[in-house]
């Protein structure tokens, strides 16, 4: 418990301090630059644009959000000043030290969980049973699952399966709702090339990702049923299984949605048992609150750059700007769930890959941000390119389809997949390249060197990274534990 409180306060401290220091460093390196605004002209104007847009409509977008959460004089307080994410960030912190000072374990657990998701919007209900009559059948709603009249008794005879395995979730087409029966379960066609690029690498890449989960537990909390879809079903298998005599089903349900955009995740929770149906909605804002870090350190770049090839003064300043900003990238890309070591572990991946070619580009920039635009654009190009070179390859040499599961398709990384980054180190080792044949100098030849060695080391590591990545969210019995832990959090565990 202790190991959880501290882990928690340890971060939530963390990036409220960090987000803090990017501010400071932000404001810096703007009046390092209007101090020399007739060299630095472009990089004023653009990061001043930039940081005043980002944080109107970042800003703008959760006060919407919590505009019923919190008072209307503070939120517009807030918004004028900008610090809306920074309240947010203190809130966990709030939730940490609560963590920290509470005697009692559970109330310590369930405050480190607050915490964790701290940025969330809660939206929670308990819907109470009536109780039932000694003479009421109690049966699981599991196939192949052994069903005894308990007679009064909470805790019948249930014969738990051995092992399970994860199956498709059966929904039902017309209520949406789920179905235990697999009668009717239709052989899927095979995906048509029009689907894999029209709908399946758009899932990958660009578009909103869904995932549901349903386990099944009986009496003696053993898992005995667990299914997977991509679809979103409305609800569970109807409580009462039959009638005449009338038969509860004395299982406890979990059904865990799971939805991502660019800007949120989205994680919808209903479980229910003999007594009551409890459900908790989160949708988690964390990464719309550090999105804008990527741009800003890509712009810090650029005047770090511009700087120096203008001989200027504020160079360690500039340093510091992009160090940090970076650095909040690296510890922000994650899931609300995803552990430490997964995060940790990734960011050689992003340092040798992604901050590598901003600097690229911030040089290539310099010389006009036409080059730079283009510079981008052919290295996503070629991304994408080889990504689905891959797709078609696979799909049709060896009658593989790549990220097929949709837990897999779910859980999509372009960070991790060694045709994507391939395709993008070429393309930017051909640009380094090309700058140094146009432009001989010490710094286009310590570019270039740089560039070689930040993609070769990038594309080894590659190779060995997920030895070291745990990857828990695929696991269910994991996600089963993080649906119980959202539930405590809440205050709404059955």
């Amino acid at each position: 418990m202790s190991t959880l409180v501290q882990m928690v306060a340890a971060e939530s401290v963390g990036l409220a301090l960090l987000w803090v220091t990017m501010a400071v460093l932000h404001i810096s390196a703007l009046i390092a630059g209007f101090l020399d605004f007739d060299v630095m002209s472009h990089f004023v104007n653009g990061f001043t644009s930039y940081l005043v847009i980002m944080h109107l409509l970042l800003n703008g977008w959760l006060v919407r959000i919590y505009w019923d959460k919190i008072s209307r004089s503070k939120a517009v307080l807030l918004y004028v000043t900008f610090t809306i994410p920074l309240y947010l960030l203190l809130l966990r912190v709030r939730h940490a030290v609560a963590a920290f000072r509470g005697k009692d374990q559970v109330v310590a657990r369930r405050e480190a969980l607050k915490a964790r998701y701290g940025t969330s919007i809660e939206n929670s209900a308990v819907v109470e049973f009536p109780s039932l009559s000694a003479a009421v059948r109690r049966a699981s709603c599991v196939p192949l699952s052994a069903e005894t009249s308990t007679n009064g008794s909470q805790g019948d005879s249930e014969v738990p399966l051995s092992s399970w395995v994860v199956t498709e979730t059966n929904v039902d087409a017309g209520s949406e709702l789920i179905k235990m029966s697999s009668d009717d379960v239709r052989v899927r066609e095979p995906k048509s090339f029009s689907h894999l690029f029209m709908s399946d690498l758009y899932e990958l890449v660009a578009g909103r990702k869904t995932l549901s989960f349903h386990f099944v537990l009986n009496a003696n909390n053993d898992i005995i049923h667990v299914s997977k879809t991509s679809i979103l079903p409305n609800g569970l298998p109807d409580r009462i299984r039959s009638t005449s005599p009338l038969t509860i089903c004395n299982d406890t349900h979990y059904l865990i949605n799971f939805s991502e955009g660019i800007w949120y995740e989205e994680v919808a929770i209903a479980a229910r048992n003999e007594k009551s149906f409890v459900t908790v909605t989160q949708s988690n804002f964390a990464s719309f609150i550090w999105y804008f870090t990527m741009h800003s350190t890509a712009l810090l770049v650029y005047g770090l750059l511009k700087n120096l090839r203008c001989n200027g003064r504020a160079t360690g300043l500039y340093h510091a700007g992009w160090m940090f900003t970076a650095a909040a990238w690296f510890l922000t890309c994650r899931g609300a769930d995803e552990p430490w070591t997964d995060t940790f572990a990734k960011i050689p991946l992003r340092l040798c890959f992604t901050i590598c070619r901003i600097f690229l580009m911030g040089a290539v920039a310099t010389d006009g941000l036409v080059k730079g635009a283009i510079l981008y654009l052919s290295v996503k190009a070629a991304g994408y390119l080889a990504l689905v070179g891959e797709l078609v390859y696979k799909n049709l040499r060896r009658n593989v389809r790549l990220w097929g599961d949709v837990v897999d398709r779910y859980f999509f990384d372009k960070t991790l997949v060694m045709s994507y980054q391939g395709g993008e180190s070429v393309v930017c080792c051909g640009w380094a390249i090309w700058c140094h044949v146009c432009q001989r100098s010490e710094h286009s030849l310590a570019q270039l060197v740089a560039v070689l060695l930040c993609q070769a080391a990038g594309m080894i590591y590659l190779n060995f990274v997920r030895r070291f990545l745990k990857e828990p969210m695929k696991n269910p019995v994991r996600i089963l534990m993080m649906a119980k832990d959202r539930l405590n959090a809440a205050e709404k565990s059955i």
